[in-house]
């Protein structure tokens, strides 16, 4: 049976993800997880997908309505991000710390913006496609 994995969004700041057990790039590596890890959301970080602290450096801004996520029956499923190419983090399995996440369940994915563009965030929009993000990295 898996841990509970949440995503912590900070304002102004990165997602902070704990309980993961995978976090993959869109070439299937295996990135490096510790019990926390803070990714990038702004889009400027220098270590993507991992935050270096360049939000404060480019003054990024986004505040979300939080909410403590509730207690949900643990599944097998696994806590997992996937960094999908130029794209979104693709979630599966990790609550989320906002206030009414409209429909999210912890059976299908969701996708959180990691370009800093997306008039919905945490979530993303298909901003990254527009501002032509790019992470050949990941």
């Amino acid at each position: 049976m898996s841990k509970i994995g949440r995503i912590e969004v900070l304002d102004d700041g990165p997602l902070v993800a704990e309980g993961l057990d995978k976090l993959d790039n869109s070439k299937g590596d295996e990135l490096g997880i510790k019990e926390k890890v803070a990714l990038c959301r702004c889009g400027a970080s220098g270590n993507k997908p991992y935050c270096d602290g360049s939000h404060k450096r480019i003054a990024f801004s986004s505040k979300v309505e939080k909410d403590k996520p509730g207690a949900l029956s643990i599944d097998d499923g696994g806590n997992e991000i996937k960094v999908l190419k130029n794209g979104p983090y693709e979630v599966r399995g990790c609550l989320l710390d906002i206030k009414a996440p409209m429909g999210l369940s912890r059976d299908k994915p969701y996708y959180l913006c990691r370009c800093g563009a997306s008039g919905n965030k945490p979530f993303c929009d298909g901003s990254h496609k527009t501002i032509q993000f790019s992470d050949e990295k990941n």
